[in-house]
């Protein structure tokens, strides 16, 4: 990325629209905070491994 301040936009746009897709699967599921957390940590973990 040439541009320090695009890749944090970007990154901080990209945590808004995954907090939104989280607080909306919440709500249709009804998953608790944690089973929110841990989803996220294991979507984490498979894209460390893929990079």
């Amino acid at each position: 990325m040439a541009n320090l301040d695009q890749k944090t936009i970007l990154i901080e746009k990209a945590y808004k629209e995954i907090k939104e897709i989280c607080t909306k699967f919440q709500d249709e599921s009804g998953a608790s905070d944690m089973e929110i957390k841990t989803l996220s940590r294991e979507l984490s973990r498979v894209l460390e491994k893929e990079n």
